[in-house]
């Protein structure tokens, strides 16, 4: 595996993802903290963001799929010039198209390796099936096997990409629910959901009222830092798409 830095492509993409829509996402977070009273180590903050902004993420990221497979890219032969999607409908017109394939999206070197047949051939008795079973055995057993199976093929995966790996894993921020059980988690998302639903109005003492604000207008520019290195950048956001995200974070944080 060589540096990601030698694909051009793939680095080409993250900068597609961090100008198209993961910028100012993670801009407005910025913000949140420096004006809402988001707190990034409280689990309990971030188990709110997940609740209020994680389908609108996704819908962000959904778009950002859909756009970029309908580019054109360079490529061999006859998919030059050819959008994702375009190559993606040519096969399928050719070659023809996979219906429920539990192997879909698994790069064929992949099959070959991990899922071709090896060792030696296993012949049954008459008492037992194409399965190498007893027909009388439960399906318990069987069932167990099939794990077992996925278990052992999931470990030889790992271990033989295991040495690809060259740093340690991402620690993942800690957040959880400040309820002690579902009902009651459920019964507050309702609520939540209901306050939302209502006439807007914005909370006091979490810097979206107009007179708690530094300027005299609701900032659309949010400069920050996404690094180690102290480059800044620059993420524009609309007051007419990420004001009332605020106001709603405002809202929820005041009801939890």
């Amino acid at each position: 595996f060589r540096s990601s830095t030698r694909n051009t492509r793939i680095e080409r993409l993250w900068v597609e993802v961090g100008t198209q829509f993961a910028r100012r996402w993670r801009g407005f977070f910025t913000r949140l903290g420096r004006l809402h009273r988001l707190d990034r180590k409280n689990p309990v903050h971030l188990w709110l963001l997940h609740r209020l902004f994680l389908p609108e993420i996704n819908e962000d990221c959904t778009e950002f799929q859909e756009e970029w497979n309908l580019h054109p890219i360079r490529g061999p032969g006859l998919t030059s010039d050819q959008s994702p999607a375009d190559i993606h409908f040519l096969g399928q017109l050719t070659e023809g198209v996979y219906r429920e394939d539990p192997l879909d999206g698994i790069h064929p070197d992949a099959i070959n390796r991990y899922y071709s047949v090896e060792g030696r051939c296993l012949r049954r008795s008459r008492d037992q099936t194409g399965a190498g079973v007893s027909a009388d055995e439960g399906q318990e057993d069987s069932d167990r096997e099939e794990v077992e199976e996925v278990e052992e093929l999931e470990n030889h995966i790992a271990a033989d990409l295991n040495s690809n790996i060259r740093h340690a894993p991402v620690k993942v921020a800690r957040h959880f629910s400040p309820f002690k059980n579902a009902h009651v988690e459920q019964q507050f998302l309702l609520l939540m959901e209901s306050v939302l639903a209502e006439v807007e109005h914005a909370p006091g003492g979490y810097g979206v009222l107009s007179e708690e604000w530094e300027e005299e207008e609701y900032p659309e520019i949010e400069v920050f830092c996404p690094g180690t290195r102290g480059k800044e950048v620059t993420a524009i956001l609309p007051r007419g798409i990420w004001y009332p995200r605020a106001v709603a974070w405002a809202r929820s944080l005041d009801l939890l």
